[in-house]
């Protein structure tokens, strides 16, 4: 039987091959700069996209396109409040952050797409936050006061939270009536522009680091066709939950190729993020189902 809707396991692979990028970025951004890696990536992806398109017949810049510019403007603000972020703030306490967003995403879906949350929804949710909370140990929650961090950064870490949803929101919306790749294309449009505005002291990659670096934007581009799909067709409050496993697939790259061995708090929120995306899609079957009988 399958425990994740067909939306989730869309999700879920594009998750993973994202993860992957992620950690190619780690290999990559040891000698390079950030926005030297972001710039190849949004030069493949808009290369891709082209590809995509092409071959399905469909027109680059598709229909709703004050949407769409803002699909794209909100995905290179996101990215970019997310660097601040964990540039300026500990690493554990960026990352419990900016993952609380699937709990925004759902207030949002709730208030302006009109989208149903269930009790095992709200459950599931809530238990993959606490996993998150679990595997960062932020140390705002676990010892060191708030007063501590930075108040700028903190408040762009919020920013970044409300530019992820809307993102998010952007994509659900999108997705229902665009070709993926239309929904995709913006962003690293967006990317290839303004990423060599902002970039400092560019360096030539070394054959190895080119392999990196293109591993990022292929990996990345591709986990991003495979999410904006799986938007098409599922809940964005119950889909966006199955983001959180990135945090899982990190531990385990970290311990495979990094030697980073995950400690218990790891392992056990780790647990919690798997029960709460399983908890995710048998919510999202039943409703199916339902809708389905009533139907």
């Amino acid at each position: 039987m399958n425990l994740l809707t067909p939306g989730m396991r869309l999700m879920l692979l594009g998750t993973f091959l994202f993860s992957i990028g992620s950690l190619l970025v780690k290999v990559a951004g040891v000698r390079l700069p950030s926005m030297e890696i972001l710039f190849v990536r949004g030069v493949v992806g808009v290369a891709l996209c082209w590809y995509i398109l092409r071959r399905a017949g469909a027109g680059m810049f598709g229909q709703r396109k004050f949407l769409l510019f803002m699909r794209g403007l909100l995905g290179f603000a996101a990215l970019f409040a997310e660097f601040y972020t964990i540039v300026h703030l500990p690493l554990a306490d960026a990352l419990v952050l900016l993952f609380s967003h699937p709990m925004v995403v759902a207030l949002f879906a709730w208030i302006l797409l009109g989208e149903k949350l269930s009790a095992g929804a709200l459950l599931s949710i809530l238990a993959t936050l606490v996993g998150v909370l679990l595997v960062c140990r932020p140390a705002m929650l676990f010892g060191t006061a708030t007063a501590s961090l930075d108040p700028v950064a903190l408040a762009v870490a919020f920013a970044a939270i409300i530019l992820i949803s809307a993102a998010v929101l952007t994509v659900r919306a999108l997705a229902k009536t665009e070709h993926p790749a239309v929904v995709m294309v913006y962003p690293p449009l967006f990317i290839a522009l303004f990423a060599p505005l902002f970039a400092e002291g560019w360096l030539m990659p070394t054959p190895e680091e080119w392999l990196a670096v293109l591993g990022v934007a292929l990996f990345m581009n591709a986990g991003q066709y495979y999410m904006t799909k799986g938007y098409a067709i599922e809940s964005a409050a119950r889909i966006s939950g199955v983001s959180c496993l990135e945090i899982v697939f990190a531990a385990t790259w970290g311990m495979m190729f990094l030697g980073e061995v995950p400690d218990m708090w790891t392992i056990g929120g780790g647990a919690l993020i798997v029960f709460g995306v399983l908890l995710l899609g048998r919510s999202g079957l039943k409703e199916r189902a339902s809708e389905s009988a009533a139907g």
